[in-house]
């Protein structure tokens, strides 16, 4: 084995688990041979009901909305992160409009029927991926002839603070209001990959900026008239 990760996703629905293990197992045994390119579209393929996949929650213009196919972005950013790792040269990555939970800022990749998953085996042995999702934690392993130590590093480098937007709302009495949507704040990151040899680092790597969007607060003001 020359690379592995591991992301948690055992607090998701049933649905967004079925979506993840399927990816997982339409990804498990895929090998590479050097100079081959990985595509997480050609191998996942569509994302459809007909194909297996399910509704769960997936971001869309910087919003959390159901969708069919919610989690296998998941699966794209254990696989990016275990390519990292693995020294393979990422041809196409895309980051997430708004930050995610299971990896550190700049270390996600977003897949979609727009946005793939690319990265080549530059190594001169095959690769073979393996893929597991046991129903708590998914995990990427590769295997293949030339193993280096490396270690991926996030930096924040900027809090953008969340707005906040009042709506008016005649369910609930005139002087209260209620947070429908907490909000968060957004970022901007840099992504680093740090090289080791015996020990000590020998080389840094600036592999990403971006910028994730932050999620509006949503107040609910009652205007309801009170009884008369």
């Amino acid at each position: 084995m020359i690379a592995c990760f591991s992301t948690y996703y055992g607090d998701s629905s049933q649905n967004r688990k079925d979506n993840v293990a399927l990816a997982c197992r339409k990804i498990d045994g895929t090998v590479l041979y050097p100079e081959d390119e990985f595509s997480f579209n050609d191998v996942v393929g569509a994302r459809t009901i007909e194909s297996g996949f399910k509704s769960a929650y997936i971001i869309q213009n910087g919003e959390f909305v159901e969708g069919i196919g919610g989690g296998v972005c998941q699966v794209s950013s254990t696989l990016y992160n275990c390519a990292l790792l693995a020294d393979l040269a990422i041809t196409c990555v895309r980051a997430h409009s708004l930050a995610v939970s299971y990896v550190a800022p700049s270390f996600d990749a977003m897949v979609s029927s727009a946005s793939d998953l690319r990265f080549v085996n530059v190594s001169s042995s095959p690769i073979t991926i393996k893929m597991k999702a046991d129903g708590k934690y998914l995990r990427a392993e590769m295997y293949g002839g030339e193993t280096k130590t490396i270690k991926r590093r996030s930096q924040t480098v900027e809090n953008l603070p969340f707005e906040i937007e009042y709506r008016d709302d005649e369910s609930i009495e005139a002087g209260k209001e209620i947070i429908d949507t907490y909000g968060k704040e957004g970022l901007r990151s840099k992504g680093y990959l740090e090289y080791y040899e015996n020990g000590k680092l020998v080389k840094t790597v600036l592999i990403r900026s971006d910028t994730y969007s932050p999620q509006k607060r949503i107040v609910l003001r009652g205007v309801k008239s009170p009884l008369t």
